[in-house]
């Protein structure tokens, strides 16, 4: 499989969330230390656009348009476009970007908001370029110098090394007071300590200064300020381990003895073995992103020959593992956290072998799998449920291995639930009283604020909203009690309401709604959603009794057949796209398989899963096919 169709296969989930929230969905969100609400919300629609540009849909989160030029001159274009209104391009160190003439993905960042970018040659639509622009939610904001050039970016680890033609102290003020406005805290290994923002806790080694930030419930984040030959500045934020906050003080402690040099010799400054694994960070993040590079660019055949590798054989359980599950036989770089309930381990098994591991033995030891529309040959998401716990896996393809990173509450251990439950349990004194609480408004539900974290989610006949404050679960229950008190709807009996979560069920107009609320890591998040029920039944949507009911859309200027199972299904161009007037088909709650075959690309197959009384899409676009959750 070369680059092109491996990408393409594949697919990114940039495009495929921009091909559904194009046609029928849209999703917002905002992030924390945000001056003002305003500065995350993005609307696609309204950024520049190249020249001989030809609207294919426009939304706040994905615009999608086509343009005359080639893709690589399109790219050129687009990136100085955005470049001019202040967008900052970066490249993500961990994976590899295809380089071929018929693709190209871009991402973004201005201030705090992403921006993803996905061109590509579609054969679809009569080999026309087709861009698409998708908001893109930050998930570890970290800051960009104004003049950063060559920016490597991973938000979710987090990570970033730039080069700066800023000067070193200038630059370390920079950063120290851009991540204080984002709730980090420089840390002092001399004191061992947190200290105040704007103090100064950075030390010196060879060629520049690196300083330590905490924060809560994060890992710490070591900042490397390097001065390099040509005169600029080596910058990097990199996640370090807890242990490196107190080497200072160890070492100190244990001094070794040093014999006295000539005073004719010139003195040397005793090596800091600290120093050294600082200094190696910008290599090791180096040398990933040319493995990753080298691997997406390597022949077809060789590239086969170092991918994970398909055993064959089901995998076996690790015999000596002492995490919360179990971890298959070929995990390895594994990294455990019971207090806030995640693992990551890479394997040389493939994804489609780590992941039937997980589906085996999550359901052996008693889990309940949850539905999940990822299922791919590079990538599985995998969800399970057992009394009030649950674990989310995303099982994926990263270089010649496979990661797999799992979070949730099935993971935290015991000791560190009790400390984790007393915190939550405590008199939220230093937390937020109904008073203080504003309200905003997000398709007409309301949300609290402050918040470190808001969104809102909207599809066909569902929409949602929200936000994570630093309040009780009694504060957060007494604020939607008194903004819902306010709407048309009624609360049903039967509230689920402890110290550390609530649910409610309502009745609205517009059909069943529920309100979650859950206190975790010192902060209550909630989640107010509603199904518009009545709307899908006047328009005819609402599937049988047992049934979950599919609606088509082809987003394409060409018909496609699209197979369901055994049953085949027309879509003419442009139907679906946006509003439901594609075809549909009524299936049986379960798992069920769909396969498409476009222009220019290999034959599709995928599985989903859907549950009773659901209503799904299944958008096709120029790269694929997406499940959508409509109801």
């Amino acid at each position: 499989m070369t680059p092109d169709t491996k990408t393409m296969r594949g697919l990114t989930l940039a495009l495929m969330m921009a091909v559904a929230a194009g046609a029928l969905t849209a999703v917002s969100g905002n992030f924390a230390s945000a001056p003002a609400a305003a500065d995350y919300t993005l609307d696609t629609s309204k950024l520049a656009r190249v020249e001989g540009a030809k609207e294919t849909y426009a939304s706040p989160a994905t615009t999608i348009f086509t343009a005359p030029d080639s893709v690589a001159a399109t790219a050129v274009a687009a990136a100085k476009l955005l470049a001019a209104d202040g967008w900052q391009h970066y490249e993500d160190p961990f994976s590899a970007s295809a380089k071929t003439p018929d693709l190209s993905i871009m991402t973004f960042k201005k201030g705090r908001q992403g921006l993803s970018v996905f061109i590509t040659l579609a054969p679809a639509q009569g080999n026309a370029t087709s861009v698409s622009y998708t908001a893109n939610a930050i998930v570890d904001d970290l800051p960009f110098p104004k003049d950063a050039t060559e920016i490597k970016y991973a938000p979710d680890r987090p990570h970033l090394s730039v080069i700066t033609e800023t000067p070193l102290d200038t630059s370390l003020a920079f950063f120290r007071d851009e991540l204080a406005a984002r709730g980090w805290a420089p840390w002092s290994r001399k004191d061992n300590r947190k200290l105040a923002a704007g103090e100064d806790a950075s030390e010196v080694n060879e060629r520049g200064k690196f300083a330590f930030f905490v924060r809560d419930d994060h890992r710490p984040l070591m900042l490397m300020l390097q001065n390099r030959d040509d005169g600029r500045l080596n910058a990097s934020l990199e996640r370090v381990p807890e242990k490196l906050l107190t080497a200072l003080n160890k070492k100190e402690e244990e001094p070794a003895p040093q014999p006295a040099a000539p005073e004719s010799a010139p003195r040397a400054e005793a090596p800091d073995a600290f120093d050294a694994l600082a200094g190696n960070i910008l290599k090791e993040v180096e040398k990933a992103t040319n493995q990753a590079l080298s691997d997406i660019n390597k022949p077809a055949a060789k590239a086969a020959t170092e991918a994970p590798a398909a055993s064959g054989e089901p995998l076996k359980a690790m015999a000596d593992s002492t995490t919360p599950i179990l971890l298959p036989e070929t995990a390895e770089d594994i990294d455990f956290d019971g207090g806030r309930g995640s693992l990551e381990f890479k394997s040389r098994s493939d994804v489609k072998s780590v992941a039937a591991f997980y589906r085996e033995a999550m359901t052996r030891e008693g889990w309940k799998p949850e539905t999940s529309p990822i299922n791919k040959a590079n990538m599985v998401v995998l969800r399970f449920a057992k009394g009030e716990q649950d674990l989310a896996f995303t099982i994926m393809t990263f270089g010649d291995k496979t990661s797999t990173s799992v979070s949730g509450s099935g993971l935290v251990t015991e000791a560190a639930a009790s400390e984790a439950d007393a915190a939550d349990a405590a008199p939220v004194s230093a937390g937020l009283a109904l008073a203080d609480l504003t309200v905003e408004e997000k398709y007409g539900l309301p949300v609290p604020g402050p918040a470190s974290l808001s969104g809102s989610e909207k599809s066909l006949y569902r929409y949602s909203a929200h936000a994570s404050v630093k309040a009780s679960v009694d504060t957060m229950l007494a604020f939607y009690r008194r903004e819902i008190g306010k709407l048309d709807w009624k609360e049903q009996p039967g509230a689920n309401v402890t110290a550390n979560q609530a649910e409610i069920a309502y009745t609205t107009p517009q059909g069943p709604a529920v309100l979650k609320i859950v206190r975790k890591d010192g902060e209550t998040f909630s989640t107010l959603l509603v199904r518009k029920q009545e709307e899908a039944r006047k328009d005819g949507m609402l599937p049988r009794a047992g049934q979950t009911k599919i609606l088509f859309g082809n987003i394409l200027e060409k018909e496609v057949v699209l197979t369901v199972d055994k049953t085949k299904v027309k879509i003419a161009a442009g139907l679906g796209g946006k509003k439901p007037d594609g075809p549909m088909l009524e299936l049986s709650p379960g798992k069920h398989k769909y396969s498409v075959k476009l222009p220019g690309q290999p034959a599709l197959t995928e599985e989903f899963e859907v549950a009773d009384g659901d209503i799904w899409a299944l958008m096709v676009g120029p790269g694929g096919v997406l499940p959508v959750q409509m109801y």
